[in-house]
């Protein structure tokens, strides 16, 4: 049975944009630093193709909303992008 994979594009304080896959159950792989938001999403509109292809349709990943519970708005910097083994870089 393939296994379902999800992304997400997150940008950087520094204006550029960075792709999170997450593999299920526990694989996290980046593609750090795309220039553009359009960039990000051409690559992956790219990896969607390859991975239906092999079985596993790529689905966007939804990231909760906790800037209710948070107080003040927060910028997507204070969300840290995990490592594999669920740690920081």
């Amino acid at each position: 049975m393939p296994r379902r994979v999800f992304y997400r594009i997150a940008d950087r304080p520094d204006g550029l944009f960075d792709a999170v896959v997450r593999i299920e159950p526990d694989r996290v792989i980046r593609r750090d630093g795309f220039a553009s938001l359009a960039e990000a999403e051409t690559w992956a509109d790219g990896l969607r193709a390859l991975m239906a292809a092999l079985g596993a349709p790529l689905l966007h990943e939804a990231v909760p909303d906790t800037r209710a519970e948070a107080g003040p708005a927060r910028g997507p910097e204070a969300a840290p992008i995990l490592d594999g083994d669920g740690t920081e870089p």
